[in-house]
């Protein structure tokens, strides 16, 4: 890791010379791990961990290994559970170490040893062994719970270490009962698929819309989770952090937000790579990306077929049409269609994400309104309302009757087909 010099230089050449005696293969790696925590803004202690393991991992994968066996003593597991009971990591961080992990590959042959258990051992069988100088500093979290923590607890309990290895077995019995109950809540209440009759959109007032939101959401929905069933279980916000912790929200996030549950306003919660949000009854997951929001595009014209691909996999066509053909068109199972009269639009049309300010004359209507009333008032979403596609004409973009449509929702009453049309732009989302 090149961190310790010269006694870092020796290790080296005492395993080496240790494997070479025993005739053992021995492979060594040399990185920069003060550059490579600095590029991943992460700590000394997390990028050497990382550096060694994911090294690990490619020497197991390459010599067809069986295991990665490392040398975790029961001090080790003890200076852990502390850790991550200073640190918060709920239960899953108080069953301690696992002998052997399946997923990882990782076993820790020495876990039931104690370090002095060790050290007896290779002081009674004269086997030399060198020793990290850096272990005996208080300079990392670690450190501090061995050098000065852990002998004040065994000034109260000379077994400390002994009792804590044995309260994680008990721990990891418990927190496995609870990993099969929680797999249980998860059937239960965790509803994964996204259609037209889930729960969440019979609240929107219109199939269209709800077709709309079906599209849009698709590719980004995880799983949602209706509140009054979640709000039935005993300790529902234990359960609700075991269902949102796999999608990295931690435990001060999901407390605030669980407690929240039993009101009306909407709550939202994000993580590193998910958002949740709590409106209308429901608890919904969906990835992060959903918030990116489009770029803006311009259209100079649409001789025949326009295609333009927005995020979830959702295509937006600009099709021109006869007359004639609306009726074939609006019946198309093949997505969701809106038309427009072709002679009211001035190009370049502008595709843009929805503003604050927005307001249109939704079809029917001839007075305006604002866009996110319109939604709020047709009950999308709100995490959607922030990312719903208009596209406006061109030439007149201080105009606020510029707004066509919005794409797959409803259409302007000014660009509305009359008897009066000729030619016709068909505006689809598929």
């Amino acid at each position: 890791f090149h961190l310790r010099g010269e006694e870092s230089d020796m290790d080296e050449s005492f395993v080496c010379g240790w494997a070479r005696h025993y005739s053992i293969p021995c492979h060594t790696l040399q990185a920069n791990t003060i550059a490579y925590a600095k590029e991943c803004s992460i700590s000394i202690e997390m990028a050497a961990r990382e550096i060694r393991y994911d090294w690990f991992r490619r020497l197991k994968k390459k010599y067809g290994y069986d295991y990665i066996a490392v040398a975790h003593h029961s001090n080790d597991n003890a200076e852990t559970l502390i850790l991550n009971l200073v640190r918060g990591a709920g239960i899953a961080g108080i069953r301690g170490m696992k002998s052997l992990d399946p997923e990882s590959g990782v076993i820790r042959p020495l876990l039931v040893y104690s370090r002095q258990d060790i050290e007896k051992y290779l002081a009674k069988h004269n086997i030399p062994y060198r020793t990290d100088h850096t272990n005996l500093e208080s300079d990392f979290a670690r450190n501090r719970i061995r050098n000065l923590v852990l002998p004040q607890l065994e000034k109260i309990n000379p077994s400390v270490i002994s009792t804590l290895n044995r309260d994680m077995r008990h721990y990891a019995a418990a927190s496995s009962i609870l990993e099969k109950m929680a797999r249980q809540k998860r059937e239960r209440l965790c509803r994964t698929v996204f259609e037209a009759d889930s729960g969440f959109l019979q609240v929107v007032k219109s199939s269209t819309a709800r077709d709309f939101m079906i599209k849009m959401l698709v590719a980004y929905h995880q799983f949602h989770i209706k509140v009054a069933d979640l709000m039935e279980e005993e300790e529902y916000g234990y359960w609700l952090y075991e269902l949102l912790r796999p999608y990295g929200f931690n435990s001060a996030q999901v407390e605030d937000f669980s407690l929240g549950l039993a009101m009306s306003e909407v709550k939202r919660i994000v993580s590193p790579t998910h958002i949740a949000v709590k409106e209308r009854g429901y608890i919904k997951v969906y990835e992060k990306s959903l918030s990116e929001k489009n770029p803006t595009l311009y259209i100079d014209a649409v001789d025949s077929r326009v295609e333009l691909p927005l995020s979830g996999g959702v295509l937006l066509v600009l099709e021109r049409a006869d007359i004639s053909e609306i009726d074939t068109i609006m019946h198309s199972a093949n997505g969701i269609h809106l038309v427009v009269d072709a002679a009211k639009l001035i190009f370049p049309l502008e595709l843009r994400n929805i503003s604050a300010g927005d307001k249109f004359s939704p079809f029917g209507m001839t007075g305006m309104k604002k866009l996110n009333d319109y939604l709020s008032d047709i009950k999308i979403d709100n995490l959607l309302k922030e990312r719903v596609p208009v596209l406006c004409n061109g030439g007149e973009k201080e105009n606020p009757g510029n707004i066509i449509c919005m794409p797959g929702l409803q259409i302007s009453n000014r660009y509305r087909i009359t008897d009066k049309s000729q030619s016709c732009i068909v505006i689809s989302i598929l």
